[in-house]
């Protein structure tokens, strides 16, 4: 024997207690202003099946074009990312189809000058999409990245009663309740209740579209970093310019455990991190991060996300 005995347990930050004494309510209808080509009015009318772009394909010659593996994963990205859009969420035939990806986004600062950076810094943002898929230009893969580009759609949720400096927990309350109010689930409530009595909590965590798993919070620092991005002349050059450039994302399912989970870490000694329902998203792995939540059963499985970056 040793004598040495277990490691004691790790605790985690405590969750932020304003959230006793000024509550979220189960639901809010939050106003939105959408960002990206996937933000057009008709999006419904222009976007494509994978049917047609793989008729395209076979039309066009290029099928016999020579990519490497990664430009093959791009079609299986506009699958993963697009494959929820025809489900009946409410189960009662009415039209919920949405075409489109991309995570909300909340702001947390409404500084004079992150009030006039916003615009910019998202627009920025949406442009580094745009720059990945651009990567496949002349590819025979590169009908599936136009598509998958036209139908990113960013919804800006800004509030600055209720979210400026707002904590990660008071965040995803909030995203919480404005999921609620879309009311994409059956209105039985069959999935929430099975989540309520596995883990035996009354957290508000409706079901819904994994693209609403998570959403981007911007602060004044990140504002200021998005809106200030240069873009290299060259987009093979994105990767490493843009390489420490990430985005808050916070997970709306995590709950708080009652002491830290050893598997979800990383590092050793002081420097270790435990997953606490919040990550950092390197900008230009953004599509791939959105694309492969819809194969790991959360965010947590992913973390952490930085390890997406360091593959390129």
């Amino acid at each position: 024997m040793t004598g040495r005995g277990k490691a004691p347990a790790v605790s985690l930050p405590k969750p932020d207690p304003t959230l006793e004494t000024r509550p979220v309510p189960r639901e809010r209808q939050h106003s939105v202003r959408s960002f990206g080509p996937g933000a057009a009015h008709d999006i419904r009318e222009t976007v494509r099946s994978l049917q047609e772009l793989d008729q395209e394909v076979e039309e066009s010659g290029l099928e016999n074009y020579t990519s490497n593996d990664g430009d093959a994963q791009i079609r299986n990205l506009l699958e993963s990312l697009t494959g929820e859009c025809d489900i009946d969420w409410r189960e009662d035939n009415s039209d919920t189809q949405d075409p489109t990806w991309g995570p909300c986004i909340f702001i947390t600062t409404y500084s004079e000058k992150a009030q006039i950076n916003l615009d910019q810094a998202v627009s920025n943002l949406t442009e580094t999409v745009r720059r990945y898929f651009l990567r496949f230009t002349g590819s025979q893969y590169e009908p599936y990245a136009r598509e998958t580009f036209s139908r990113l759609r960013f919804d800006v949720i800004e509030n600055r009663e209720l979210l400026e400096n707002a904590s990660n927990d008071r965040v995803r309350e909030e995203f919480n309740a404005h999921v609620r109010s879309l009311r994409l689930f059956p209105v039985d409530l069959r999935f929430e209740k099975l989540r309520a009595k596995h883990l035996q909590d009354d957290l508000n965590r409706p079901s819904g579209p994994r693209r609403f798993d998570v959403c981007i919070v911007l602060n004044q620092t990140a504002i200021e970093e998005l809106a200030g991005m240069v873009f290299p002349d060259d987009l093979k050059e994105d990767g490493k310019a843009l390489r420490n450039i990430s985005v808050k994302m916070v997970d709306r399912h995590w709950n708080y455990p009652e002491k830290a989970d050893s598997v979800q870490s990383y590092g050793f000694g002081e420097q270790k991190r435990y997953y606490t329902g919040v990550d950092l998203c390197p900008v230009y792995d953004l599509p791939l991060i959105c694309g492969s939540l819809h194969e790991h059963a959360g965010l947590d499985e992913m973390f952490p996300l930085f390890k997406y970056r360091d593959n390129h």
